[in-house]
């Protein structure tokens, strides 16, 4: 039996888990991605090789699972702010991953929108 539904958006989970576990949280919107042709995503990804982490990029290229989990929030915050850039610098739309770090606390405390 139900006894109470929770409206819980996607902030709201990410923030209790870094909460429950006191880690950081880097997250990365795939939807767009997804939504992309092969031919496309090949792109993208191909352009993300000269500046992201193997493991990051293998996670986005599976278009899954879209966070990655860091005990420190100064290697959150740098590894985020250097694998995924501001929609300004990204050569088209395609290539921008809304993205930010949610620290122990659940609170944001970098992003790239």
């Amino acid at each position: 039996m139900i006894v109470q539904g929770n409206e819980l958006q996607l902030y709201d989970l990410i923030a209790s888990y870094a909460q429950r576990y006191q880690c950081c949280l880097v997250y990365f919107d795939l939807t767009d991605y997804n939504r992309l042709p092969q031919a496309t995503k090949d792109t993208v990804a191909a352009w993300y090789e000269e500046f992201i982490d193997d493991y990051a990029l293998d996670i986005i290229k599976q278009g899954i699972f879209n966070t990655i989990r860091f005990e420190d929030e100064t290697v959150a915050s740098l590894n985020a702010g250097s694998w995924f850039p501001r929609e300004s610098q990204c050569p088209d739309s395609d290539y921008f991953f809304k993205a930010y770090v949610v620290d122990p606390y659940g609170d944001i405390i970098w992003q790239n929108y």
